[in-house]
């Protein structure tokens, strides 16, 4: 029985340590994203980057006069964010779960340092605010999702290589894993929700100051 428990012990140990590491690799490689979007964007230049999305000054002025549904919004963007994430979910418990999660956010990350460099460079201090609008309040609901599985990915692919053959244990695993896929699906539409409804209020109201 102690070896039993020891053995337990040792295996618990074995996967913290590993997902320790996935999650550090996982910060690092959000962080170094970032940092490459700011540089991609200056590397770029300013005017060749000027016209990109909320940027684009054609769009600014039409965007402060349309009259954006909501519910058409809804579906779009439903249309171009959800596949992504029910792919993830079917590579998280792959080998390619782990790489294809942190890739997702790294791209986050990315974008993210790309646009705030280039709204920084066309508009100063406001192009940030501007930016920081595109992404309210929806990111609030994406990034903790992406970053939940990797978490999770991790954690599944060590518990199911652990595991092995027992089948009993096999479907807890296989239970938290269904449980977290709700979870991050349910709030995935939640951020879906607010980037079709509140954000486009959100950047309207920017927009005023432009």
């Amino acid at each position: 029985m102690k070896k039993l428990l020891h053995f337990s012990w040792k295996q618990r140990d074995s996967i913290t340590k590993n997902q320790s590491i996935w999650i550090k690799i996982m910060k690092i490689f959000l962080l170094l994203s970032f940092v490459a979007g700011i540089f991609t964007a200056n590397l770029i230049g300013r005017e060749a980057v000027s016209h990109a999305g909320v940027l684009n000054d054609y769009f600014i002025e039409k965007f402060q006069y349309t009259q954006i549904k909501g519910e058409n919004l809804f579906f779009y963007v439903v249309g171009e964010r959800l596949p992504l994430l029910l792919l993830l979910f079917l590579l998280m418990v792959t080998s390619f779960g782990i790489p294809g999660g942190i890739l997702t956010l790294g791209w986050q990350g990315f974008s993210v340092g790309f646009m705030l460099s280039t709204g920084i460079a066309k508009y100063g201090i406001k192009g940030i605010m501007l930016i920081l609008a595109g992404l309210f309040p929806q990111y609030l609901f994406y990034i903790p999702v992406y970053i939940f599985y990797c978490c999770m990915a991790v954690f599944l692919r060590q518990r199911l290589r652990e595991e092995g053959s027992n089948r009993s244990e096999r479907g807890f695993v296989y239970g938290i894993g269904m449980l977290a896929v709700f979870l991050m699906l349910l709030m995935f539409v939640a951020g879906i929700f607010m980037e079709s409804y509140v954000n486009p209020m959100i950047l309207k109201n920017i927009l005023k100051f432009f």
